[in-house]
C-alpha cells in the first residue's frame, strides 16, 4: 500500500515539474549552442496566449477578493470564488518552448509565467505541499 502511494505522488510530481523542466531544458541548450536563427512567431503568440491567462488567474487570485473586500467594508461575506483557467498557461508554455527550442528569450520568459500564474504547476505542487492528506494513505 505505501508503495503505491509513493509512486502515484512520484507521477504526480514528474507531471507537475515537466513545464519546468523543459523551460529550463531550453534555457541550458540555449546556453550551450546559441544560434542566430529568429525565435517562431507561433512561440510568441503562445507566450502572448498564455500571459493572458496569467492575467486572469492573478485578477481572480489576488486583485478581485481585494477589490470586493474594498467595496464591501473588508468584509468578505457573501463573496464568491470564481476559479481560474488553471494549467492552460503551462501548457501554452510548454508548447512554445517545444516550438522554440534553445530560445533563451522563449525560454526565460516562459519561466516567468510559470511562476507567476497561480493557476500553473508550479502553484498546484505549492499547494499540494501544504496538503498533508495528499501525502498520506488515509
Amino acid at each position: 500500500m505505501r508503495v503505491s502511494l509513493v509512486i502515484r505522488n512520484s507521477a504526480i510530481a514528474v507531471f507537475i515539474a515537466s513545464p519546468v523542466a523543459l523551460s529550463l531544458g531550453s534555457v541550458y541548450s540555449a546556453l550551450l549552442a546559441p544560434n542566430d536563427i529568429r525565435e517562431p512567431a507561433t512561440a510568441w503568440v503562445l507566450i502572448a496566449l498564455a500571459s493572458m491567462a496569467t492575467a486572469i488567474n492573478l485578477h481572480l487570485s489576488f486583485l478581485r477578493p481585494a477589490l470586493y473586500a474594498m467595496l464591501h467594508g473588508k468584509s468578505m461575506k457573501g463573496y464568491k470564488h470564481a476559479s481560474g483557467i488553471p494549467l492552460v498557461g503551462s501548457i501554452l508554455v510548454s508548447i512554445a518552448v517545444l516550438v522554440a527550442w534553445g530560445k533563451l528569450s522563449v525560454a526565460a520568459t516562459s519561466l516567468l509565467i510559470l511562476f507567476a500564474d497561480t493557476g500553473s504547476v508550479f502553484w498546484l505542487f505549492a499547494a499540494l505541499a501544504r496538503d498533508r492528506s495528499f501525502w498520506s494513505e488515509s
